[in-house]
């Protein structure tokens, strides 16, 4: 309660509001270290979630590290933080994609979810009220109910500040790379889209560019996004995105020049692109290996695809992601169609990064 209190009074929020979900961050060991793990035994002594509360991958598969190549200490200090998590009665889904396994909050309530592109999401494509809360604040709110309401939380909050005009028709890693300069001109702004129609998958790589490249946590499509015709745009600056923004943020986000491996999931896969993805290798053998990442849940409902990805010498990866995993002692450079992991994988795994849509690579690397 101190720690939400001491936020809302950083951000004069008036109240607290009660939330229906939680998705905590701050699970992978690689990025929280031994303080984080001693931050969360700590509350786990007596700590318990009173509203559903999944939480964000690991920093590595647990039933695969050993053939991964994974430090003995590292896995036993990881498995120590999904316990820590379970105890406090966080559900073990170790997923940066709730909302695709089962968490997807109505239009109007309020959660608190503190992975950047699962924000997104929620608030742009659900409508739900979330800002893009920290690990430990997250876990705050988890743990008392509530969470102060500002920010995203309030009508005002979720009015856009830039129209976006996209001048061109997106496919593929297009919605990717409109998030990543979108992101990057907006900045902490709120973006409104138009000129685009999109699936609820585009709009997933393209909140999860934008979040990367930018400090946004929403954004308004119109036709899309459920409050978007109620929104007040006139007066606003506008900027344009043309094919040739997308062709330079493709170009500026590429420093390799031969990739070790293709990676797929930042985020993580659904079912139905782990599917895909298996009926292209199929198709199109890549001579390096296609690691994969999802959920358990999707690993464990699509053996048939895992199989087929697996057989071409790829990997299959659940509980971990992208970016959160130990790729630094195995690989040098990444082949990605993801903007969120270009944006990341130099800074989190010291990857140099091919960033290219998947077809073009598989291609490449046939």
């Amino acid at each position: 309660m101190r720690i939400l209190l001491a936020l809302g009074e950083l951000s004069e929020a008036e109240r607290l509001v009660p939330i229906t979900s939680a998705h905590v961050s701050g699970a992978s060991y690689k990025m929280i270290g031994d303080p984080g793990l001693e931050f969360l035994e700590d509350f786990a002594r007596d700590a318990r979630v009173v509203v559903p509360t999944t939480v964000n991958p690991l920093g590595t598969d647990l039933t695969q590290w050993e053939e991964l190549g994974i430090p003995p200490e590292f896995a036993e200090k990881q498995g120590r933080i999904a316990h820590a998590y379970e105890t406090m009665g966080v559900r073990p889904s170790f997923s940066c994609t709730p909302y695709l396994i089962g968490v997807r909050p109505s239009f109007g309530e309020h959660v608190a979810w503190a992975e950047s592109n699962a924000v997104c999401f929620a608030n742009s494509v659900l409508g739900a009220r979330t800002n893009r809360e920290g690990g430990p604040s997250a876990l705050a709110a988890a743990i008392v109910g509530a969470t102060p309401e500002y920010g995203l939380h309030t009508d005002e909050g979720r009015e856009p500040t830039t129209i976006v005009h996209v001048r061109t028709s997106p496919r593929g890693i297009d919605f990717s790379l409109i998030g990543l300069v979108a992101g990057e001109r907006v900045g902490a702004g709120l973006p409104f889209f138009d000129g685009f129609q999109a699936s609820e998958e585009d709009l997933k790589w393209l909140g999860a560019a934008l979040a990367s490249s930018g400090g946004c946590g929403m954004f308004h499509l119109d036709r899309v996004t459920p409050e978007a015709r109620r929104t007040r745009t006139k007066g606003l600056r506008s900027i344009t995105i043309n094919r040739h923004d997308l062709v330079a943020a493709k170009r500026s986000f590429t420093d390799g020049s031969e990739a070790d491996v293709i990676a797929l999931g930042s985020p993580q896969l659904s079912g139905d692109e782990v599917r895909v993805i298996a009926q292209r290798v199929d198709r199109t053998p890549p001579r390096i290996p296609v690691w994969v990442f999802t959920s358990r849940i999707v690993r464990d409902a699509n053996s048939e695809a895992v199989a087929i990805i697996e057989r071409h010498g790829g990997r299959v990866l659940a509980d971990t992601c992208l970016e959160v995993t130990l790729l630094e002692h195995r690989f040098g450079t990444v082949a990605t169609p993801s903007g969120k992991g270009a944006y990341y994988l130099p800074s989190l795994c010291k990857q140099k990064v091919i960033l290219d849509d998947i077809d073009r690579l598989l291609e490449r690397y046939a």
